[in-house]
């Protein structure tokens, strides 16, 4: 077989090879875990953009918002409103899902050098988006969140089981 990019002859063993290595890439515990990172940032961009679409001007939303920010709350000794707690609230979890993604990022790299250890972290990461889908499937039935989370829960469980396999 003629190489078309040097004009040298290949075995069709050096493309089997090439073959392998681009379905190996994919199959990667590294690009799976890093692959798991991108969606978490994805997850974390979908729930931020979500707050403009969930407030829609209807008279009971209307309502409703200002109820929220008009109940005065003494929480730990300060005085906010529900709607400061709600709004809050929904920061804080963009900030732990985004924090999620550095972590994986970061534990992707490890992976390499421990992997029964990184396994375990990824075990227990998609045992936790296993239950965030569910709760996200139960209580806001967001389809794009259920996906993603379910998504990255089956990626980082396969990449789990295969990082505990090996030796």
């Amino acid at each position: 077989m003629v190489n078309e990019n040097f004009g040298s002859r290949s075995s069709p063993m050096s493309e089997n090879k090439s073959n392998n290595s681009r379905s190996g890439f994919f199959a990667s515990p590294v690009t799976l875990i890093r692959l798991c990172a991108f969606l978490f940032v994805v997850l974390t961009i979908g729930h931020l953009s979500a707050y403009p679409w969930t407030s829609n001007n209807t008279i009971k939303n209307t309502q409703l918002v200002g109820t929220m920010k008009s109940v005065d709350l003494v929480f730990f000794g300060q005085h906010t409103s529900l709607w400061d707690l709600y709004f809050g609230w929904g920061l804080w979890v963009a900030a732990l899902l985004l924090t999620l993604a550095i972590i994986l990022w970061v534990l992707s790299d490890l992976a390499r050098v421990s992997p029964k250890r990184i396994g375990a972290i990824s075990g227990i990461i998609s045992t936790t988006g296993l239950i965030g889908t569910y709760f996200s499937f139960r209580f806001f039935h967001i389809f794009p969140s259920v996906m993603t989370l379910l998504v990255i829960t089956i990626i980082l469980l396969t990449t789990a089981v295969r990082l505990m396999r090996r030796t």
